[in-house]
C-alpha cells in the first residue's frame, strides 16, 4: 500500500517565499532554471519590491544613469527602432509642433503631452500625463491611413470614440485623470 503525504502534494503546486515567509502557489513565483523547481525562492512582490529599491538607490548615481542611457540608445539602434517607430514630424509634419503651439495660445503642458487621435486632423490632439500617454500607445497600432487602430484591429474615426477608448484603457491601469480634447483650428 503506497501513501502519500498530502503535506508533500501541496508542496510541489505551494511554495515558500523566504523574503516574506507566505506560502503561495508557485505561479506567484519567477520561473529560474537554476533552482531545484524551476522557480526563483522569492515571490514576484517580494522581488518586484527588491527591484524598484535596488533602481531608487542605482538612480541617485549619474554614472550610472549615463551607463543606462547608453545601453538604451545601443539597443534602440540594435533592435532597428529608429525605422520600426515613425516619428509624428515624418507622419504628419503640421502637427508636430503642437506642444509649442499649445504653449503659445496659454495651455499648460508641464508634465503633460499632446496625443494626437487622427493624424488627418493634425490641429486636434488629447492633452494628458507622459504616463497616461505611454499607456496608450501600448493598446494602440500604429497609424495606418493616419488612423490608429485598438487592440482589436478597429479604427479609430472620431474624437469621441478615442477618448471611450482612451478612459477604458486607463481605467484598466487605475489612471483616472481627465483628457483635455483640444482643438486649436
Amino acid at each position: 500500500m503506497i501513501r502519500i503525504c498530502r503535506s508533500k502534494v501541496m508542496s510541489m503546486q505551494t511554495k515558500k517565499c523566504f523574503k516574506c515567509g507566505r506560502e503561495l502557489p508557485l505561479s506567484e513565483f519567477y520561473k529560474h532554471a537554476a533552482m531545484g523547481d524551476g522557480h526563483l525562492n522569492k515571490c514576484k512582490e517580494c522581488t518586484k519590491k527588491d527591484v524598484k529599491a535596488r533602481y531608487d538607490v542605482k538612480s541617485e548615481d549619474p554614472e550610472w544613469i549615463e551607463k543606462e542611457r547608453e545601453r538604451s540608445r545601443r539597443k534602440y539602434y540594435n533592435l532597428g527602432y529608429k525605422d520600426k517607430y515613425k516619428t509624428t514630424r515624418s507622419i504628419c509634419p503640421e502637427g508636430a509642433n503642437i506642444s509649442r503651439d499649445l504653449r503659445v495660445r496659454g495651455y499648460d503642458t508641464k508634465g503633460k503631452e499632446a496625443h494626437h487621435w487622427n493624424y488627418n486632423f493634425p490641429f486636434s490632439v488629447i492633452l494628458m500625463s507622459r504616463k497616461a500617454h505611454k499607456r496608450i500607445h501600448q493598446h494602440l497600432s500604429a497609424p495606418k491611413d493616419k488612423v490608429f487602430s485598438t487592440d482589436n484591429g478597429v479604427r479609430i474615426e472620431t474624437q469621441e470614440q478615442a477618448v471611450l477608448y482612451y478612459r477604458n484603457i486607463l481605467s484598466g491601469y487605475g489612471i483616472s485623470e481627465p483628457l483635455e480634447v483640444i482643438n486649436l483650428r
